[in-house]
């Protein structure tokens, strides 16, 4: 017995329903929806100094304030004193490395050409933002109330 061609089209869709849900999707789709609002800068913590101690920086500090908008449509926006000053896109990936093993999930952004992955985290109110494994600083930022 031969199958319509319209009797396997729902089979079709099924099969990529199933087939395209997996532990990587649900976690992305969760934080993108915790990234999303305006986030504002708490400090920011360089632990490689040529001292050795490490070094923070915060609004107080450095006379100005840093704001991050993550939007819903995949675009992100920074401010400084309330002053645009960049924008882009930004995604989450995991990066599969040569030895076989995967990232924990990162966030990417893309301004321009430039493309930049940071390991984060998100809890409650509180977004970090880590860059130490390249000599750079762990963000602090809050969401904006």
């Amino acid at each position: 017995m031969k199958i319509s061609k319209l009797a396997a089209v729902p089979v079709v869709f099924l099969a990529l329903a199933f087939s395209c849900e997996n532990r990587e999707d649900l976690s992305l789709s969760e934080s993108e929806k915790q990234i999303l609002g305006q986030w504002n800068w708490i400090e920011s913590v360089y632990y490689y100094t040529v001292s050795g101690i490490p070094y923070v920086m915060n609004p107080d500090s450095l006379g100005y304030s840093v704001h991050l908008i993550f939007k819903d449509n995949g675009s992100f926006e920074t401010y400084r004193n309330f002053l645009p000053e960049s924008s882009g896109t930004y995604w989450f990936e995991t990066i599969k490395y040569d030895n076989g093993t995967e990232s924990p999930l990162r966030l990417f952004t893309q301004e321009d050409e430039y493309v930049k992955s940071v390991n984060f985290s998100l809890a409650a109110d509180t977004l970090i933002l880590d860059e130490t494994e390249v000599d750079g600083a762990k963000r602090i930022f809050a969401r904006a109330r």
